[in-house]
């Protein structure tokens, strides 16, 4: 199989603990800081490096999670902290951030990196750039079916590329394409890209359009992902770890999950998939990855754990209550101690069973005195046994994995040395072990060669087993004691195990390198200032409509970004008719730069697509720039190529990458402060990389795969003009309301309920050393979009605080919701705000 890790989830180290016990070939866990579980347990640095050492022990890897967004004021801290890890030893670090991962890239480059799914490097280019950046691996986004990832994989190796590949097989899914979600962190200052989410996606929803109520309940909720049917074609797809999902879940959960897959890779017998129905889930799905469609994979129905359908109460005589079986394939006996759930009107109460009066395949009769009716829904959700079977895990053991080669020799004065060997990851680890003093001639009894392979091969409850036993020249008449022969065997162990752990640790002269490398980069870093900060940046504006864009053509725009992605509602009718449209938007815009805004999650064939119409236009005489959100543009397209919001730029050095990937420009953030803007700008090493913020309106929170199909009672919702929207609306917060559109591959997009304004920081923005001001005009009139440009128009040219309050209160009454000041002011709320480097590199 090419699939060879199993790869588990740990929030604490008694988690940890029962992975590795129960079969996970490598384990991902994170520090304190920086991994996207902020309220998860997660460990000290004395317990990574307690859980290094145990899983290398193990023959298990350990990969740590820093794969949150980091801003100016971390950037040496969490340096200091990845080169921590990298002196303990892990394996491997989960990274998100392009700048983390450029910086290790030139800092710490033996430190393995994986580009993290929130990375959502989803088309060949991209994993392309990923190896030209010394990723070794990249998590493939959970949307990526398993054609596509074959497709990458058979590119791959025709290209001759060492990329290992990954994918979630197990557990949650967000809702959101590759976990890009802003959602959480506009609305309640919990970032998901910071790892504090508040899960709204599992909140109640209601879906209006036009008025009208088309869908209610948990409509953003996903079923939980469940690979065990395919894992031979997952393999075969070229895929190389299994992730199981669940760092915020229980060691009961973890051990369930681990064991379970780890037993149906083997092909071990047992009612193993059953198994997974009964710890926490939301149903199952088969995934984006196997090809399932958004409303199988969505669970609108519930947000919770529900347990494994048993049947229905048919009769209930006192206490006696009778369920008939209607779920024949997933059948499981019940046992006492068994916990179960009755549902009714979409509500669960549960029982531990006392009392199973009889069973079989068609009827189960149990005892209870809860109050239940006739037609309930029976569910079992808890499994006494396996929690029972599950204490084997959960203590330290050291398991035989590694295998010893001894080959002993003794000199003709009965000294022996033993030449001893192992592999670790395919490299040979050997050395010479001498024993004088040991052996003497033989008085009575000589020892044999069986007994010295015998004692020698009782190496239970350490790492080795004795994998062969050559014997030369051993002379015939000669004694030890089996004393003796015992701490032959031991000090060959803890020799090996002192080689086997460094094998993992770099050495001496390396870290010494490292840190004189990473002091050098503190050094600058603290030295350096950008001094090409006294900039009058222009105003750019998004548009997503010609006759809007027509009304404001007399404005003095740096940029127009003209998003046609909402023309249409298939990407048959778009690829036809885009290009027109973008010739007729360049004759209304001749004297800005035209920035064609190409879809999200574009695919390697869109990718080509579009780069061919950007060469037809030029044919032309029509010059135009693309703006996307994948580091590898440059890979396909040679005009000017620009950044979207969802890159997720946070800091300078994702600004160095990025400009070294042939970007022109990019968007920083909406998550930011003004202060982290301000130092991120102040940091930049790249003058020649224009720099732009939104300062205003409904900004983008979720890009979905979902297309609102399989709503109540298996109702699809369509819209057959895609210049329309609908409306989500939380149904307890009725006042978050938030727009939906669809683009041309009927992924939805949510806008934020509140609209962004900035136009009373207009004069501190005017001091950031920022490019370019956005205006986003998208899913506005013309009447709109010339009233809020403007303002902003007005703002530019300085004016003081009552003017531009007065420009706030105008902007209320044009927009049809709420105004706020985003993370401008204060950032994500939930966050300490610590804003200096004061760490130096150990």
């Amino acid at each position: 199989m090419v699939l060879s890790e199993l790869l588990a989830p740990a929030g604490s180290y008694e988690v940890f603990l029962t992975a590795v016990n129960a079969g996970a070939d490598a384990v991902y866990i994170a520090g304190n800081r920086y991994g996207a579980r902020a309220f998860a347990q997660n460990f000290t640095m004395e317990e990574i490096e307690k859980a290094v050492r145990y899983a290398h022990l193990n023959k298990v890897k350990v990969h740590v999670t820093v794969n949150t967004l980091v801003n100016n004021f971390e950037i040496i801290d969490v340096m200091d902290y990845l080169f921590k890890l990298y002196q303990i030893g892990v394996d491997a670090v989960i990274v998100q951030d392009f700048g983390v991962a450029y910086l290790l890239k030139m800092l710490i480059p033996d430190l393995e990196v994986h580009a993290s799914t929130q990375m959502a490097l989803n088309n060949y280019s991209s994993i392309k750039w990923a190896e030209e950046n010394n990723i070794k691996r990249v998590v493939l986004p959970r949307e990526i079916n398993v054609d596509y990832i074959k497709d990458i994989n058979e590119n791959l190796a025709k290209d001759n590329i060492d990329m290992e590949l990954e994918v979630f097989g197990h557990g949650a899914l967000c809702y959101s394409v590759s976990g890009n979600c802003y959602i959480s962190s506009y609305n309640s200052g919990r970032s998901g890209n910071r790892g504090a989410c508040a899960q709204p996606c599992r909140r109640e929803y209601k879906l209006k359009y036009r008025g009208y109520n088309v869908g209610n309940g948990f409509l953003l909720s996903t079923h939980d992902l469940a690979t065990y049917n395919n894992i031979k074609a997952i393999s075969d797809a070229g895929v190389t770890s299994l992730k199981l999902e669940g760092r915020m879940k229980s060691q009961d959960y973890v051990g369930t999950i681990v064991d379970s897959y780890r037993n149906i890779i083997d092909e071990v017998e047992g009612d193993y998939d059953k198994n997974l129905h009964l710890v926490f889930n939301r149903k199952f799905t088969d995934g984006y990855l196997m090809g399932d469609k958004p409303g199988e994979v969505l669970g609108r129905t519930a947000s919770g754990h529900e347990g494994l359908y048993i049947g229905d109460i048919v009769d209930i005589d006192g206490t006696k209550v009778t369920i008939e079986v209607k779920n024949n394939d997933n059948y499981i006996p019940l046992e006492l101690g068994d916990g179960i759930g009755f549902k009714y009107n979409g509500k669960i109460k549960g029982i531990y069973l006392e009392d199973i009066i009889s069973q079989d395949k068609d009827k189960i009769v149990i005892n209870t005195t809860r109050n239940v009716k006739v037609g309930t829904e029976v569910f079992i959700s808890y499994r006494k046994s396996i929690t029972e079977d599950l204490k084997r895990f959960k203590k330290e053991k050291i398991a035989s994995k590694h295998g010893l080669n001894l080959k002993i020799t003794w000199n003709e004065d009965l000294t022996v040395f033993v030449q001893v060997g192992f592999y670790i990851d395919g490299e040979l680890i050997n050395f010479r072990y001498n024993a004088p003093g040991i052996f003497e001639e033989a008085i009575n009894q000589p020892i044999t060669e069986d007994k010295i392979e015998k004692q020698l091969s009782k190496t239970g409850g350490t790492p080795f087993y004795i994998e062969n036993i050559q014997i030369n020249n051993m002379p015939k008449n000669i004694f030890t004691s089996m004393g003796n022969l015992n701490k032959i065997r031991r000090e060959i162990i803890e020799k090996a195990e002192e080689l086997l752990l460094n094998h993992y640790t770099p050495t001496k002269k390396s870290v010494k390198a490292t840190r004189k490398r990473l002091h050098k980069f503190v050094e600058d870093y603290h030295n350096y200032e950008n001094q090409n900060i006294n900039k009058n940046p222009k105003l750019s504006v998004f548009v997503d409509d010609l006759d809007v864009l027509n009304s404001i053509s007399g404005f003095d725009f740096k940029r127009v970004y003209f998003d046609g992605n909402y023309l249409y509602n298939n990407p048959e009718d778009y690829f036809e008719n885009i290009e027109e449209y973008l010739e007729k938007a360049a004759l209304m815009a001749p004297q800005s730069e035209l920035v064609w805004v190409l879809a999200t999650f574009l695919s390697q064939e869109d990718a080509i697509r579009c780069s061919e119409i950007v060469k037809n236009l030029e044919n032309k005489g029509i010059i135009i720039s693309v703006m996307g959100d994948f580091p590898a543009m440059s890979d396909i397209f040679s005009c000017p190529i620009y950044g979207n919001h969802n890159l997720n730029v946070w800091n300078s050095y994702s600004v160095k990458s990025l400009a070294e990937s042939g970007f022109s420009g990019l968007i920083l953030s909406s998550e930011l402060s003004g202060d982290e803007i301000r130092e991120l700008i102040k940091k930049n090493e790249c003058p020649d990389i224009d720099l732009e913020m939104i300062v205003n309106g409904n900004l983008e929170v979720i890009v979905s795969k979902d297309d609102f199909s399989n709503l109540n009672d298996g109702k699809d919702f369509i819209i057959s003009n895609n210049n329309d929207y609908a409306i989500l609306e939380d149904k307890k917060r009725k006042k978050f309301k938030y727009k939906v559109s669809f683009d041309y591959n009927n992924y939805s997009h949510i806008a934020n309920k509140d609209c962004l304004c900035l136009i009373e920081e207009m004069n501190d923005i005017k001091s950031l050393g920022l490019d370019s001001l956005i205006v986003d005009c998208r899913y506005s009139n013309e009447n709109y979009a010339k009233q809020i440009l403007s303002y902003y128009n007005d703002a530019l040219k300085g004016r003081d605080k009552e003017e531009l309050a007065k420009y706030k209160y105008n902007i209320m009454d044009l927009s049809h919701s709420y105004i706020n000041k985003g993370n401008y002011i204060e950032g994500r709320l939930h966050e300490d705000k610590e804003r200096e480097n004061k760490y130096e590199i150990a």
